[in-house]
């Protein structure tokens, strides 16, 4: 009788082993879902409507601007200008619905703590037509403006001449260039992940 009880026991326990080995077995082979992909937030320029973005490439009056930094000015909540700047030229473009592009060089110009009603760059006499505070907002990894809040003027010249005041008093940045028009500019596309590759080979 007690071999019979001892063989029960471990045909049982065999079979146990048995059972508990198949089921490892298919816990193991059981496929793993990969985590649902998330889309990315929407960038600080799109939220303000911009249609142009950080790391864009695009061609104004015929130079190519590969947009690696970007500025968000703003008064209160409401966007007023993004600021881009590239290696070849700087782009100042006003949210929607009028989308104004200028394309933009800096230049050097010494003025008074208060910006004055007109300014003479370059041969050019340029007529401020408005002024107003803005705060200034780096766009992802952007380096930092002198200043988070300041001043922007914005000036017009002959035809399509433009330029640009920002900053505080006496320390400002200037710029001066053209407006551009829709047949003007050839977007190339690009966004973040064509500045991830870009800086990666720098």
């Amino acid at each position: 009788m007690s071999l019979i009880v001892a063989a029960l026991a471990i045909g049982g326990s065999a079979l146990i082993a048995g059972l508990a080995t198949r089921y490892a077995v298919k816990r193991r082979v059981q496929p793993v879902a990969p985590p649902p992909v998330l889309p990315s937030p929407p960038s600080p320029l799109a939220r303000a409507g911009f249609e142009i973005e950080l790391g864009d490439v695009i061609e104004v009056l015929g130079r190519e601007l590969w947009l690696e930094e970007a500025w968000l000015l703003t008064e209160g909540r409401e966007p007023v200008a993004a600021l881009f700047g590239a290696r070849e030229a700087s782009l100042l473009v006003l949210p929607p619905p009028a989308g104004t592009l200028y394309l933009l060089d800096v230049v050097e110009i010494d003025l008074p703590e208060e910006p004055p009603s007109s300014i003479e760059s370059r041969g050019v006499r340029f007529e401020r037509v408005r002024r107003l505070p803005v705060e200034v907002a780096a766009v992802g990894k952007s380096a930092p403006l002198p200043w988070t809040d300041g001043l922007l003027s914005e000036y017009r010249g002959l035809e399509s001449e433009a330029l640009w005041v920002l900053g505080r008093g006496a320390r400002c940045r200037i710029w001066q260039g053209r407006i551009a028009q829709g047949s003007d500019v050839v977007r190339w596309g690009g966004g973040q992940k064509t500045l991830e590759i870009g800086r990666a080979h720098v």
